[in-house]
């Protein structure tokens, strides 16, 4: 007897592993490039080997989305236990992943496909396959899905600025006098954009008003901390966050290859999906 619907994802999810058993959740990876070596993300490289890569690198690695044919080849495979499936994934201002899904739901007749662009990356796209999974209908989970969309934050706080530096997002000389003065950029995703929230001198500092700031956007239906390779500082905000707000599940993520060639190592980020 066939399921009413699947999950899917991709690996810019950030998806906590008990989830992806736990729902059945399906990752499509998108795929991380140094030089003419191609590797898919989390699958033929994992974060610790990337991070290693990364940090000898003296060009930032490139990064692309799975194509259309992937998708349908992943899609056919479903058909056969599931009526339909709801496809979630990157923000479209980020990448090509859900263009492509698209594309590749349009070549499997008779399954019927619901292609999200959550507009967001990292975890509030996990919790998104979550909200879904818990729905009882494939029209159902898209309502509940498409209803928490806007409410997707993410507030990422860099260690350094030589990664965005290489990726062309700041110039040089920025990121030298941010060098220099130590200052931490606070970042928030909201609304298809990235805003520069504060800079911050010192890392001690920054953590602190990251958690400042999110306690301003309160209150959340979800929330999470995601990091690269910071796992005990991650823990540490997650269990304050815990004790500040008994009865939510706090995971904690850690942050996979492509979206961490953006941010580079130590990056922490706070997740969430304001009610």
């Amino acid at each position: 007897m066939k399921r009413p619907f699947a999950v899917i994802t991709d690996s810019t999810a950030d998806l906590p592993e008990a989830w992806r058993t736990r729902y059945a959740i399906e990752v499509i990876p998108l795929k991380v490039l140094f030089g003419e070596e191609t590797f898919r993300d989390g699958v033929d490289m994992n974060n610790e080997e990337f991070f290693r890569r990364l940090a000898t690198s003296t060009k930032l690695p490139t990064t692309s989305a799975p194509s259309p044919g992937e998708f349908a080849e992943l899609y056919s495979r479903l058909a056969k236990d599931n009526d339909g499936c709801i496809s979630i994934h990157i923000g479209s201002q980020l990448s090509a992943t859900a263009e492509a899904a698209r594309v590749g739901a349009q070549s499997v007749e008779g399954f019927k496909v619901e292609v999200i662009d959550s507009e967001t990356v990292t975890m509030p796209m996990a919790f998104l396959c979550r909200v879904a999974a818990e729905c009882a209908t494939l029209d159902e989970a898209a309502a509940a899905v498409k209803q928490r969309i806007p409410n997707c934050r993410v507030l990422a706080l860099l260690d350094t600025l030589r990664y965005v530096e290489m990726g062309g997002r700041v110039s040089r000389a920025q990121a030298m006098i941010g060098t220099m003065l130590d200052l931490k950029p606070l970042l928030l995703v909201a609304d298809r954009q990235i805003k520069s929230v504060d800079r911050v001198r010192t890392r001690s500092r920054a953590i602190p008003r990251m958690v400042e700031y999110f306690s301003g956007d309160l209150p959340v239906e979800h929330v999470g901390v995601v990091h690269a390779q910071a796992p005990e500082e991650a823990e540490r905000i997650a269990a304050d966050l815990r004790q500040k707000l008994p009865g939510l599940e706090v995971p904690v993520g850690q942050i996979g290859c492509v979206l961490g060639t953006h941010t580079g190592p130590k990056a922490l980020g706070l997740v969430y999906v304001k009610k």
